[in-house]
């Protein structure tokens, strides 16, 4: 008994620098963030901050007291504008770069009185160049005492419940989605009875999720791939993990020998796949492997099983709270569900330790019917709105977990004195 204790320990080692060898090795192919142009317009009544990086900021707002301060908090950045040479304008009075500890960065404008958040945005306006901007207005200093008590009444609040401000609270995280839209480039997957491609109609139902998550004040969403590109299912699930996903979707469409079965399906993990879905999924997996020299650790069966054992039951409680939601919000909106519609995987997709993931199968492209469908753009705008409305519940229920986001007018900051 010793013996085997032991020779599980070596190989839950083993798993551990695996993953650290591929997480870091992923780490290193990705692009430093560097601050392009920073500058500033407006007045004392309203001020506009507007900051150009060569790739998603990915930032993270913070609003200090004592004396008033905005802070954007980013990833390890390159800031190549001079702070001295940065005009300010209204009551912005100076601006200076941090680098801190953890390995994360920070913009700080202090300002001459209290302001509140009106409005922040963030987009790509060409390639490779991402503007944010983020407008100010001037308000009391009543009001803007107002606001810290407000929120830290909140925070207190939530202390009280016995909250825990893990690390990511304390970088100030939105409830990150990552949406993973299946296949891509030369690997079209199924392909529908009029020729409709797999990998098409993922893709554009993908973008309209995105679109309909971002509209969320507490939700970041993002896609694994954003054009027709093909990517190995280890490097969707390394994506999911650069970002510090709180929920990853890996979105299908289906296929089958049986043109009559329509409907929509939502899978998540389990060791033992339901009905023949483990053949299904093998097929998935295998396939992958053939297309692009696929190599992951979960090729090896007993690190997978190890990896599986560790996986946190909340992690999987939370996936399965999601397809819950779900399935009972397409329900009341009429979306025809295929029998049991809630079925159980080994898809890999769905290996992620401690990220809640779902895969959900749009309906059969083998079927007429479905793939008219699912091609059609209305269509995809009425599951996208509730499934967003399923994401969005979820992350209500469970964000106070993963960020310490504090209710401000309707935007998302966090005090600190």
């Amino acid at each position: 008994m010793l013996f085997i204790f032991f020779k599980r320990l070596q190989t839950i080692m083993f798993c551990s620098a695996v993953l650290f060898a591929v997480c870091s090795s992923y780490a290193a192919e990705l692009k430093t963030l560097e601050l392009l142009r920073l500058r500033t317009a407006g007045d004392m009544h309203h001020v506009q901050v507007i900051a150009l990086f060569n790739e998603n900021p990915d930032y993270k707002i913070i609003l200090l007291a004592n004396p008033a301060r905005l802070i954007i908090n980013l990833r390890a950045a390159k800031f190549t504008v001079q702070q001295e040479k940065i005009r300010l304008h209204g009551f912005l009075e100076d601006v200076r770069y941090s680098m801190m500890s953890d390995g994360y960065s920070r913009m700080i404008f202090n300002a001459t009185s209290g302001f509140k958040l009106e409005h922040i945005t963030a987009e790509l306006v060409q390639n490779q160049i991402w503007q944010l901007v983020i407008d100010l207005v001037s308000v009391s200093e009543m009001e803007f005492q107002r606001v810290i008590q407000k929120q830290q009444s909140q925070r207190d609040s939530a202390k009280k419940r016995g909250d825990k401000i893990q690390k990511n609270q304390l970088k100030n995280r939105l409830f990150t989605v990552v949406i993973d839209a299946g296949h891509g480039d030369f690997d079209s997957g199924a392909i529908g009875v009029s020729g409709i491609l797999e990998k098409e109609v993922t893709l554009a139902f993908a973008k309209v999720l995105r679109d309909l998550l971002q509209r969320e004040p507490n939700i970041h969403a993002l896609l694994t791939r954003d054009n027709d590109m093909f990517l190995r299912l280890n490097e969707r699930i390394m994506i999911a993990r650069h970002y510090e996903a709180d929920l990853f979707i890996s979105i299908h469409a289906d296929h089958i020998n049986v043109d009559s079965l329509r409907g929509v399906t939502v899978y998540t993990l389990s060791e033992k796949s339901s009905d023949t879905l483990e053949e299904l999924a093998e097929y998935e997996n295998k396939k992958a492997a053939l297309l692009k020299d696929f190599s992951s650790i979960s090729d090896f069966s007993e690190i997978t099983d190890i990896l599986i054992d560790l996986a946190m039951r909340e992690t999987q409680a939370f996936s399965i709270d999601l397809a819950t939601r779900i399935i009972d919000s397409l329900k009341k909106g009429n979306v025809h569900l295929i029998k049991n519609p809630h079925r159980y995987a080994g898809f890999r997709v769905l290996q992620n330790p401690d990220i809640p993931s779902i895969l959900i199968e749009l309906g059969y492209l083998s079927n007429a019917e479905d793939e008219k469908k699912i091609s059609d753009p209305q269509w995809q705008k009425k599951i996208a709105v509730l499934i967003a409305e399923s994401i969005r519940g979820h992350a209500d229920m469970h964000m106070w977990k993963k960020t310490s986001f504090l209710d401000c007018d309707g935007l998302y900051m966090c005090i600190a004195r």
